[in-house]
């Protein structure tokens, strides 16, 4: 009996042993995993939320998925350890997109992270950056061509200027970037003025004069909801020696465009940047048309590869410079203003690039046209743009280069 009861005790205690020794080798079998989405810069909102992620095991393929919370969290609980790829992506609507950017574009945004190693006990965090394609663009942001009366009564159209800015979400680089004025008439200014001789190509614009910001191709970056300012002359103009009655001084500008001559008519600014000139077809400075000026932004690596075209008259095709034609699809943005409401038949951009057109009270009354602001993101100031000049832009008495006050 003794010896029978010494046995089963014996084996008792071996099974304990065991049970003990099990239970201090195995430990956790599994880990946690927590994925923080996060959407892109200049979006209102930090975190992604209700936004679906995709955890898969590199080793057997499986899947996991779960949704992010408010603060843009996904959380998966005691997975198998290994390495994993975690993946999002989402589709916005153009209402969304809005919503978090201002600009109303339907927009697909993902981002992943890979070799994610994953240990039995651990808690892993993980952060994901979405990312997409840029939304907006490069914008006409004012642009200020009426010029002004000097203190006399003369005409000052020196002080004419463009400014553009980036209403993208993205850092937008400038190099390459070039600028033109359309070529055609505003209106009807005098008795034989026809509308331009190319307004039945939609696909392209032609213009005549183009200008250049030269660089390498990330030498000049500018910030979302920044601009750049380019001057006739980049120089104060409300000098006495100018024009005291200008409203503007232009000192500041960004890049001027500066003409050499022969007869050193067009001055110099030697603290303002000079556009490249690419191609002129007369004059002695930038002089955009004080009666409405048509103007595109664009790139092309080869300028060159541009088609030029004959003057559309005939009598002076042998006398005057051929005008370049830009196809639509390479333009940026464009801008259009006419001699006054009755001048729509002398549109001169195609209607794909902007539908519409603004126009000043008269000539020389130093009023300027401001994109309208469609939403603050962030402190960031969104620009309207419905391709339509008539809707976009708002007519100022004063010109506001830098600002919107």
């Amino acid at each position: 009996m003794k010896f029978r009861n010494l046995t089963l005790y014996t084996l008792a205690m071996l099974a304990m042993f065991a049970l003990t020794n099990c239970s201090k080798d195995d430990g956790p079998s599994s880990g946690n995993l927590s994925v923080t989405v996060h959407y892109p810069e200049n979006y209102a909102d930090e975190f992604a939320q209700n936004v679906e992620v995709k955890v898969v095991n590199t080793l057997n393929g499986k899947e996991s998925f779960a949704q992010t919370s408010s603060q843009g969290i996904a959380t998966f609980l005691e997975i198998t350890p290994g390495s994993y790829t975690v993946s999002s992506s989402v589709s916005l609507s153009s209402a969304e997109t809005e919503a978090l950017t201002g600009i109303a574009q339907e927009t697909q945004l993902s981002g992943v992270a890979s070799n994610i190693s994953v240990m039995a006990g651990e808690e892993v965090a993980v952060e994901i950056d979405l990312n997409g394609s840029p939304l907006g663009s490069l914008l006409f942001k004012e642009v200020y061509y009426t010029g002004s009366k000097t203190l006399s009564g003369g005409n000052y159209f020196s002080d004419q200027f463009v400014e553009i800015y980036n209403n993208s979400t993205e850092v937008i680089y400038l190099d390459n970037l070039c600028i033109a004025d359309v070529y055609g008439v505003s209106g009807l200014i005098n008795s034989s003025n026809v509308p331009t001789e190319f307004q039945d190509d939609q696909n392209a614009v032609y213009v005549n004069n183009v200008w250049r910001i030269t660089g390498s191709g990330t030498d000049y970056p500018l910030e979302p909801g920044s601009s750049i300012v380019i001057a006739q002359d980049g120089v104060n103009h409300q000098l006495e020696e100018l024009n005291p009655n200008s409203p503007v001084d232009l000192s500041e500008a960004d890049w001027e465009t500066f003409n050499v001559r022969d007869d050193n008519r067009d001055a110099d600014a030697p603290d303002v940047a000079n556009l490249e000139r690419l191609y002129f077809t007369g004059g002695f400075d930038w002089l955009i048309t004080v009666f409405g000026p048509g103007l595109v932004i664009f790139k092309l690596d080869d300028f060159d590869s541009l088609e030029q075209v004959p003057y559309p008259v005939p009598e002076y095709a042998d006398i005057l410079a051929p005008r370049i034609k830009v196809p639509n699809e390479i333009v940026i943005d464009a801008f259009e203003a006419l001699k006054d409401g009755n001048s729509a038949s002398f549109k001169r951009v195609p209607v794909a690039l902007d539908a519409g057109f603004v126009y000043a009270d008269d000539t020389y009354t130093a009023q300027s046209f401001r994109r309208k602001i469609a939403a603050t993101i962030e402190g960031r100031v969104v620009l309207q743009d419905s391709n339509n000049s008539t809707e976009d832009f708002e007519k100022l008495d004063t010109p506001t280069p830098w600002s919107f006050n």
